[in-house]
């Protein structure tokens, strides 16, 4: 049964990561700069910038549910 849940863990820390880089952060940034650029809104294109920088700190949440589900794999 661990194994299983284990396996659960790691396929939900990969969706979870990606999720959470790809969409959240890269697109939504970009998404962002790109609203703030007509009426033109320094402050959203400025954190639509900083969000695309800082996109790979969203894979940590991923990270951590692997790292637990890989735990409970080899244990």
């Amino acid at each position: 049964m661990k194994k299983v849940i284990g396996s659960i863990l790691v396929i939900l820390g990969i969706i979870l990561g990606g999720y959470l880089v790809l969409y959240v952060g890269l697109y939504g940034g970009i998404c962002q700069i790109i609203d703030g650029i007509n009426p033109v809104i320094a402050k959203d294109i400025a954190l639509g910038i900083i969000r695309i920088l800082f996109c790979e700190l969203g894979a940590i949440p991923g990270i951590i549910l692997g790292y637990i589900g890989i735990a409970l794999l080899y244990k």
